[in-house]
């Protein structure tokens, strides 16, 4: 939310405090209405802090100072908070009471995606290629092969990080956990995923050139089109924009088949159904099991086993979904999505 003059930040809460519309608010001082509803928010907020049998602790000038803080990013979570109002107020209140009030302006908490980072010409990328297929039909799709690399722990990481928005607030740089690609006890594979069910699994190693990035496409990828009887001549082969995946040699031998390449946008995980069908395959090996792998070689067997179990429905589920990524980087104007 951009920032507005104190004097307007009092005149539309004079406004509200007398019954005025949102329309009505937003048209006489001069600002969105989507602004307006947001200090109705706030309003409400200090109204449901100071119902109750004892007086509240929290001032009005605290309550818009904590919608300032969350709704400009500046801080995350009501340990944050809690500690910036003892230092703005001198008040000390309790990361609880913190939370009470932010739920009952409307913020809801929730866990920060991790999503990649996206420069201005990236989002600009992603949009354009959206636009440029959101013509495409499931039919369409169903003839792509969606491939990618994954890196599968020997015991299961977490790293979640928690934040507050808004139910109708969409993703923004505030809400995500910003990381950077590629960034013991770990697998690094490559798979694809068709319309007819998910491709051969090869464990790439962690130091995989272009040229080994050749060897499976040569090995892996055609024995996915062989056993699935797919007309190569028909297929479109989607890969992200990794170096080893654009190099002259790999593009060269691209090149010479049958089967079309598919532009790829740049840090567009969101775009590829695979993504979701390796938090499957984490998600099962986590969960299917009692203890963790004892060796490597277990790690490898449990992964095989659990990525072959998956269904040709499920496949199928995921790339339906392609129509509405689309859409929703459209919506969201080349930044993140929900996938």
């Amino acid at each position: 939310m951009r920032a507005i003059s104190n004097d307007k930040v009092n005149n539309i809460y004079s406004l509200l405090r007398s019954k005025k519309s949102n329309s009505k608010v937003a048209k006489q001082v001069g600002v969105s209405r989507t602004t307006v509803q947001k200090y109705r928010s706030s309003l409400k907020m200090s109204r449901n802090v100071d119902e109750g049998g004892r007086p509240s602790l929290i001032s009005q000038r605290m309550v818009n100072y904590i919608w300032r803080l969350v709704t400009l990013g500046r801080k995350n979570n009501a340990v944050e908070i809690q500690k910036a109002l003892k230092e703005e107020f001198g008040i000390s209140l309790s990361d609880s009471t913190v939370r009470r009030v932010l739920k009952k302006a409307g913020f809801i908490a929730f866990v920060k995606p991790q999503k990649p980072l996206l420069r201005s010409q990236n989002i600009m990328k992603r949009l354009q290629w959206a636009k440029s297929h959101q013509h495409w039909t499931v039919n369409d799709w169903k003839r792509v092969i969606f491939s990618d690399e994954t890196k599968v722990n020997r015991f299961a990481s977490d790293g979640k990080a928690y934040a507050w928005k808004l139910p109708h607030e969409e993703l923004n740089s505030r809400h995500v956990q910003q990381t950077v690609k590629h960034g013991g006890g770990n697998i690094m594979v490559w798979s694809c995923l068709t319309w007819e069910g998910v491709g051969w699994i090869v464990d790439v190693g962690h130091r995989m050139n272009s040229e080994g990035y050749l060897e499976v496409l040569k090995d892996d990828l055609l024995k996915t089109m062989e056993s699935y009887g797919l007309d190569s001549s028909k297929v479109v082969f989607q890969q992200d924009n990794d170096p080893k995946h654009t190099s002259k040699v790999v593009k060269e031998w691209i090149d010479q088949q049958p089967f079309e390449a598919l532009k790829w946008p740049p840090q567009s995980p969101d775009l590829n159904p695979i993504e979701h069908m390796w938090a499957h395959l984490k998600r099962e090996l986590f969960h299917s099991y009692e203890a963790p792998p004892t060796s490597m070689h277990e790690l490898w067997e449990r992964i095989g086993q659990t990525w072959y179990a998956i269904s040709k429905e499920e496949c199928q589920k995921y790339i339906e979904s392609m129509p509405k990524r689309c859409a929703a980087v459209i919506k969201a104007k080349g930044r993140w999505t929900k996938y």
